[in-house]
């Protein structure tokens, strides 16, 4: 009974993310704004997936600049796109490396080596965010994904809801002027951990809206959180970090979000532009 269970819940994830599949379609198509400068920035140990991913980023209308990092030997056709390798810091410590070397940008997408982008994915990201004002955002995890918190699991028939958390993975995308609040990242948090909850409260208190977009959602299922270093240490490091700053509680990602949007809205004004000195000096 507990197998049959199982693959009634199973065929049933299939059969909402078949429907939520050709929902998002639906508005891929929609490409109203200006084309933005976008600079992409990650860690990677291997090739794939993030070289697909970068591919599928490439394929949009903006303007991309791409700097990544890695963490052994550059490989074959990487390298135009990483800026450094052998790494050997936390990521977020590696991060603000590879964002210092970016020019001037609208927006920057921060991504993982263990994602796989659907077709269309910036467009809509972008699409999605200026319209609803998002200046901090992530796209869902599909219901086949290793999701760590309840808000970032993929609602059925959204475009995208209104929260009061993002994630600090596997895929963020942040305007400018969010940029210049939460950047540079902590110099002393080596797996990020907490960080999500600081942000949460940074972006709160300025007065700058978050989100969550279904309609772009991501797999991420090529490996369990944690697999390649210790949980119990990324915990611990996050505990101490969150002890030390002004956070929002667990709560925030525990919830589906403040407000659904099933359709879009008319677009906002236009973004600011993140220059990355100017937000280093900043902080």
């Amino acid at each position: 009974m507990r197998t049959s269970g199982f693959g009634i819940r199973r065929a049933g994830r299939r059969a909402a993310e078949a429907l939520d599949g050709v929902y998002a379609r639906s508005f891929r198509a929609i490409r109203t704004g200006p084309r933005r400068s976008v600079g992409v920035v990650g860690i990677y140990r291997e090739a794939e997936p993030i070289r697909s991913a970068i591919d599928q980023l490439r394929a949009s209308r903006h303007d991309l600049t791409v700097n990544v990092g890695a963490m052994g030997d550059i490989p074959a056709g990487m390298a135009s796109e990483t800026g450094a390798d052998h790494l050997t810091a936390g990521k977020f410590q590696n991060l603000n490396v590879l964002v210092r070397d970016l020019p001037a940008v609208d927006w920057l997408v921060i991504i993982d080596d263990d994602v796989v982008l659907p077709a269309g994915f910036l467009d809509l990201a972008i699409e999605v965010c200026e319209r609803l004002d998002f200046a901090l955002a992530q796209p869902a995890q599909t219901r086949f994904s290793n999701a760590n918190w309840i808000v970032a699991k993929r609602r059925l028939l959204s475009v995208a809801r209104r929260t009061r958390f993002v994630e600090i993975g596997p895929v963020t995308l942040i305007r400018a002027d969010a940029a210049e609040l939460l950047l540079p990242f902590p110099a002393d948090l080596r797996w990020g951990w907490g960080l999500d909850f600081q942000w949460a409260h940074l972006m709160e208190h300025a007065g700058l809206r978050m989100g969550v977009i279904d309609a772009a959602a991501v797999v991420h299922a090529s490996r369990k959180v944690a697999s390649t270093y210790s949980w119990d240490a990324a915990q611990e490091e996050g505990r101490e970090y969150l002890r030390g700053v002004d956070h929002l509680p667990n709560d925030v990602a525990m919830s589906r979000g403040l407000r659904t949007y099933r359709v879009l809205p008319r677009r906002r004004g236009a973004s600011a532009r993140l220059d990355p000195e100017r937000t280093a000096r900043s902080t």
